[in-house]
């Protein structure tokens, strides 16, 4: 669930990312953001004083690490206006980490805005509303008139070709990750909305264990949940503006569904345990996807509004399906065909991996 410190530490110890990166507890108390979880990984380099100063903007924090080495990180961009006295010393303070991080076996670090090189949140809530527009159809005069052009509406909606952008940008960052064996830096206003997609589609894509259901759970408990994702305002539960409203989320299942559709054995899951997914967003007595932090959820819920006669009020979490289903249901969610993935010797990863590299590339040509 990484909400606490033990689950972070047995994460960078599965990745073998613990060699250059270290789990921090300076925000504890949210002590120096409330946009930021409890506990996250950064690299060695950076100290806890750089944390407090910079208030965690500005900080490449850790998301996964490859076999080589490798390693993927993210990073909140600072606010463009701002004296030239602040920007000279953020920009040695990033420097001074781009160069440890950089430091031999990897000769590189690459740096990649999201907000330049992916469409907008207002491109992709757009694209995605004029999509959900082709199935309301009031009547068979228009049904008939739709499905006459059916493909041709369809591709002008552009939902489908942010998927291909989203999947491809995804496939370059794996490609700098295993063949290059370049650190990799996503960069975003906030790091919680695009560089969720990404670095989740990543991991999924190069980590085995991410394609299981429990992987998958801590995959998305780990990047989206506990990392501070806004679905309060993305999903626009309380319908109070949909100036903030983009269908994020759904974009990352959208994109895992073409991956389970083209290479089902490769999935423990099912297209089934996707649609429940997305359709457990829009259900209010889960709390998994209710809130915009970790520090919203827990002040919300230990208000003093919700004690109950019984005591505490408790939110369900979307990953206990018994609330949900019987274990009858609960089958539709399991892959009968997945073939888990063998350990391979060392004479083996090479090949193995130039087989990753083909199948992803194939992915995206599908597309």
């Amino acid at each position: 669930m990484f909400d606490t410190l033990e689950d972070w530490r047995g994460e960078l110890e599965r990745t073998k990312g613990n060699v250059k990166y270290k789990v921090v507890t300076t925000n504890e108390g949210y002590v120096v953001s409330d946009k930021l979880p409890l506990y996250f990984v950064v690299p060695i380099c950076v100290s806890e004083e750089s944390i407090l100063k910079y208030e965690g903007r500005g900080i490449p924090i850790w998301c996964w690490s490859c076999h080589n080495g490798a390693a993927l990180l993210k990073m909140s961009a600072f606010p463009k206006e701002q004296d030239d006295i602040a920007s000279q010393t953020q920009k040695a303070f990033l420097d001074g980490i781009y160069k440890t991080i950089s430091k031999p076996p990897y000769e590189l670090l690459k740096m990649d805005d999201l907000s330049s090189s992916l469409p907008s949140l207002q491109d992709i809530q757009t694209a995605y509303t004029k999509f959900k527009q082709l199935f309301l159809i009031d009547n068979s005069t228009d049904f008939w008139a739709t499905d006459v052009k059916w493909f041709s509406l369809l591709e002008s909606t552009n939902w489908l070709e942010i998927i291909r952008r989203v999947l491809k940008k995804a496939i370059e960052v794996a490609e700098c990750l295993e063949r290059q064996q370049t650190n990799v830096l996503l960069i975003e206003e906030s790091a919680t909305d695009l560089c969720c997609v990404i670095s989740s589609l990543v991991q999924v894509m190069m980590d085995s264990y991410s394609r299981t259901k429990s992987g998958f759970q801590s995959l998305i408990q780990k990047e989206w949940v506990i990392g501070g994702h806004g679905f309060l305002d993305r999903c626009n539960h309380l319908h109070k503006s949909d100036k903030e409203e983009a269908p994020v989320f759904l974009l990352l299942l959208n994109c895992v569904w073409q991956l389970v559709q083209q290479y089902p054995p490769a999935f423990e899951f099912t297209e089934t345990y996707l649609t429940v997914l997305s359709d457990s967003l829009y259900v209010p007595i889960f709390s998994t996807f209710f809130f915009n932090s970790q520090h919203q959820k827990d002040t919300s819920m230990s208000g003093e509004s919700l004690k109950t006669q019984s005591g505490p009020f408790r939110f369900l979490t979307v990953w206990d399906w018994s609330v949900q289903f019987d274990p009858k249901a609960q089958a539709f969610l399991n892959n009968p065909f997945y073939a888990e993935k063998p350990k391979l010797d060392k004479s083996q990863r090479k090949t193995a991996r130039f087989k990753v590299r083909y199948v992803l590339l194939n992915c995206f040509l599908k597309l």
